[in-house]
């Protein structure tokens, strides 16, 4: 199989179990219907074919003509980007993925679901550190926000859209997209209503799972918000 997937530091993974290492207090969440545990197996599982991308992920991406026929590249697990110069500024994201498209290249940041929540409310979060205002400013001028308009969103979908444009600025990419790879049971789509308040405040709307939303401009880079519904893994039968 083609090296596609690396751990953060660059080594070469040849199993889900490799990307253990990397996941810190989360490691003892590795099971089934955890969400590290359903990512990596679905990146895993997709990466010998000619596209490496999970099912739901391709099917996305290729909702937009011009993401047609999207081919992954590299996809990094518990990629870490720094946000800024303030004490443990980095962002760590379940995969960056480096994808091919017909006319330039795709920066995909994969924020892994099943039943887990986003976390904090900005509101709240800014109460627990002297420091966080002053990167909450640095992290609304990635998403093109003022500070005040984002207290009643998520902080994890700022941070982590922001380290996906920070990654493809760094890049050199011409579009970035941040999708939700939901595990969630059923129709249960925990976290969904908090994922479109956070892409209407963006302006770029999601309707639905399974729809990517239209591009905006960051910078130099075309940015789009989705949200995909995937299988919880299910082991091979011996």
């Amino acid at each position: 199989m083609e090296t596609r997937l690396l751990g953060r530091d660059g080594s070469a993974l040849a199993d889900p179990e490799d990307v253990i290492p990397f996941l810190g207090r989360r490691e003892k969440h590795w099971k089934q219907a955890f969400s590290a545990f359903e990512v990596a197996h679905s990146w895993f599982a997709a990466a010998p074919s000619e596209h490496g991308l999970p099912a739901a992920v391709r099917a996305l991406l290729e909702s937009e003509p011009s993401y047609a026929g999207a081919r992954l590249t590299q996809a990094i697990f518990e990629k870490t980007t720094v946000l800024d110069g303030i004490a443990r500024g980095e962002s760590q994201t379940d995969v960056l993925a480096f994808v091919a498209i017909p006319e330039g290249s795709l920066v995909l940041g994969v924020e892994g679901k099943v039943n887990e929540p986003f976390g904090p409310r900005v509101s709240s979060w800014l109460n627990r550190s002297a420091n966080r205002p002053a990167r909450l400013a640095i992290v609304a001028s990635w998403l093109g926000l003022e500070p005040e308009v984002t207290h009643a969103l998520r902080y994890q979908l700022l941070h982590r859209a922001a380290a996906v444009l920070i990654e493809a600025d760094n890049a050199g990419a011409s579009d970035a997209a941040l999708v939700v790879q939901s595990f969630s049971p059923g129709d249960v789509r925990k976290g969904f209503a908090d994922f479109q308040a956070f892409a209407a405040a963006m302006g770029a709307p999601v309707d639905a799972p399974g729809t990517l939303s239209p591009p905006i401009a960051r910078g130099a880079v075309c940015f789009r918000l989705g949200w995909t519904i995937n299988p919880i893994y299910e082991a091979p039968q011996e």
